[in-house]
């Protein structure tokens, strides 16, 4: 304990004048204590010293001290405590940690006298303002650790003394501007240097009803209420079940914010809630104003084909409705809904949801309800492909299909024939394309069907079979053209039109239109032999792409022709030999005596033989010849045999 000590010396007097009403004298009658504070209304007197920390005493001499413990001499001990320290002289002294103390005065052969010494912590009194209508209130003093209470109410009127456990205290206030009331405590025969208590009030004409902020159901048992309770009034809860009436459930502490109601039936039972304001100064059950109420949230959900019902009862003034749906892959918010029931059809199948649906009140308030979970079904098909496009690219087929983004899908089968009616198995895909390669696009039709599988695991085989465009034709001798191919049947809304593509070897050519799946041309350029043809047909949806066709390739005949004989008389007819025709790139012409002895040799059609060796006329007779020729085509022709050279 540590000890405060002024030390004080007595030299001209042994009795002290006692202060009035602060007077406690030690239990042989040797000294007298005096606390420096003061004392309440009705003084203390006693041999017991009281008050709270840090308490300050002085203690002086009576007449019937031993003389010779306050003439200087020392020859007095002094124990402050009682705990056996001895110090010689005397002093004021404070004593600032609380306890049970003895302060001896020990004289020799006169032996001791003492005093008790009550130090109590000094800590501020707990109590509550209740306030009442036409701007009186109550104060209401739950504290124990003091025997009395001083009670000052912030407006002038004096003190007011009461006992421990006695009645609130009421009072009147004149006007409606706010007050500061303070509570202090003191014991009996106490020194009145306890610490005060306060708290602010504003007396009320009229007391305001309460509200709650929210009611979340915890579990099947428990149900949390969180309170916006008015400051300084007197609450209590009340409950009723179903349709049962209201019924005192507890007390509210002014400064409860958050209680916990237990031992219910959350998930079947309706549970309502309301907040009481009593006005205490017209007696205990006078109902000043009444919260509006507040119940548990009922939610149920109906697991359904292709739709999660939820419907919900709940009492009160309600305003609106929202849900959060938690999956495993995304928290959905859902505000503003009107009325008691929702179909939630933004599901994905055989995935797990649970709900919980929060009641928006008119007060603003909230209820949260229980969570309900269940696994969503659906056994309705995926929608059937309807347009899908069959694109020949070289020996590949390239297939595409629009997306299905509102459904989910696990996988696409792939099915193919050569005919609509020869389908089968081919492949699957995860996304909606799929090339098929090493095909014979050139002399065979393949039809395909696209079978989604949504992740449900139901399957649509209802889809639309498209098979390619397969193009044939043929040129004539007199290069008209006939082409033909297969009508495409692969979109809903069907063809707008064909185009033919064409080109040269070396060159474009200007495409050509057809509604029909044929088409006819004379092609009369001299300088292209090989004709590439391929059909485009164009959708009616412009949402999806054109698709191609096989290449088809046509060939002009070179028409190669030479002379079995000639006359080289100079008469301008018959007088050369070549070997002639359309198309020709390469040209090698070789002649032959009858000895196999090479006599001419020309690179070039234009370059014909004219009977002579080295300018020198031969004589007439066979003489054997040898072309080898390419044509545009890049066909390699071989023309050998024998030509009658004729002299007039």
């Amino acid at each position: 304990m540590k000890l405060t000590k002024v030390h004080i010396v007595l030299v001209l007097f042994s009795i002290i004048t006692p202060i009035a009403n602060a007077q406690f004298v030690s239990n042989n009658g040797w000294f007298e204590v005096t606390v420096s504070e003061g004392c309440p209304v009705g003084g203390c007197t006693g041999n017991e010293v009281s008050g709270c920390v840090p308490l300050t005493i002085t203690v002086a001499s009576t007449a019937s001290a031993p003389v010779d413990c306050f003439d200087g001499a020392g020859s007095c001990d002094f124990d402050y405590t009682g705990d056996g320290t001895i110090e010689n002289t005397s002093s004021t002294i404070t004593y600032d940690t609380p306890g049970q103390f003895m302060l001896q005065i020990i004289h020799g052969s006169d032996g001791v006298d003492q005093i008790a010494i009550n130090i109590i912590p000094s800590e501020p009194p707990e109590f509550s303002i209740f306030s009442c209508s036409n701007e009186e209130i109550q104060v209401n003093i739950s504290d124990t650790q003091f025997e009395n209470y001083i009670i000052d109410f912030g407006d002038g009127s004096p003190e007011v003394f009461r006992t421990s456990g006695a009645p609130n205290a009421q009072h009147s206030y004149a006007d409606n501007l706010s007050k500061t009331v303070s509570v202090r405590g003191v014991n009996d025969n106490g020194a009145d240097n306890c610490n005060t208590a306060e708290d602010i009030v504003i007396p009320l004409a009229a007391i305001p009803p309460s509200r709650f902020d929210s009611l979340v159901s915890l579990n099947n048992g428990e149900i949390a209420l969180y309170y916006d309770l008015q400051p300084d009034i007197q609450h209590r809860l009340e409950i009723k079940a179903g349709s049962a009436p209201y019924t005192l459930l507890k007390q509210l502490n002014a400064s409860t914010i958050a209680d916990t109601i237990q031992n219910l039936d959350v998930a079947n039972t309706s549970y309502c809630f309301r907040i009481v304001s009593i006005d205490p100064c017209a007696g205990f059950n006078t109902v000043s104003a009444n919260s509006p109420e507040i119940c548990n949230t009922l939610l149920d959900v109906d697991f359904l084909d292709g739709v999660n019902t939820l419907s919900w009862q709940v009492g009160g003034a309600t305003s609106s409705f929202s849900y959060t749906r938690v999956s495993s892959t995304e928290t959905v918010n859902r505000p503003g809904l009107i009325g008691l029931s929702f179909d939630d059809t933004d599901i994905d199948c055989q995935r797990e949801y649970c709900y919980t649906l929060t009641t928006i009140y008119a007060d603003n308030s909230t209820s949260r309800s229980l969570e309900v979970c269940g696994s969503s079904f659906n056994t309705a098909p995926p929608t059937a492909i309807t347009n899908l496009s069959v694109n020949v690219d070289g020996n590949s087929i390239n297939l595409n299909w629009p997306e299905t983004p509102a459904e989910p899908i696990n996988e696409y089968s792939i099915l193919r024939g050569t005919s609509t009616s020869s389908l089968v198995s081919l492949a699957s895909s995860e996304i909606n394309t799929y090339l098929d390669e090493g095909l014979n696009t050139d002399e065979t039709r393949y039809c395909y069907q696209i079978s989604p599988l949504d992740e449900c695991g139901n399957r649509n085989t209802d889809g639309v079979i498209a098979c390619s465009m397969l193009l044939s034709g043929a040129i004539a001798a007199d290069n008209t053209v006939t082409l033909d191919w297969t009508e495409y049947e692969g979109w809903s809304q069907g063809v707008a039109n064909y185009i033919i593509e064409k080109s040269y070897s070396n060159n474009d050519a200007p495409d050509g239109n057809s509604a029909l799946a044929e088409f006819q041309e004379i092609d009369d350029n001299p300088a292209e032999q090989v004709i590439f043809y391929r059909i485009q047909a164009l959708p009616l949806d412009n949402s999806l792409e054109p698709v191609y066709s096989n290449t088809l390739t046509l060939i002009k005949p070179n028409n190669i022709y030479y002379p079995n004989a000639f006359t080289p008389d100079g008469d301008g007819t018959n007088d050369t030999f070549a070997v002639n025709g359309r198309f020709i790139v390469s040209y090698d012409l070789r002649i032959f005596n009858r000895w196999g002895e090479e006599v001419f040799n020309s690179t070039s059609p234009d370059i014909a033989w004219d009977g002579t060796r080295e300018g020198k006329p031969l004589p007439l007779g066979a003489y054997a010849f040898k072309a080898d020729i390419t044509d545009q085509a890049g066909r390699e022709i071989t023309e050998a045999g024998s030509v009658l050279l004729i002299r007039n």
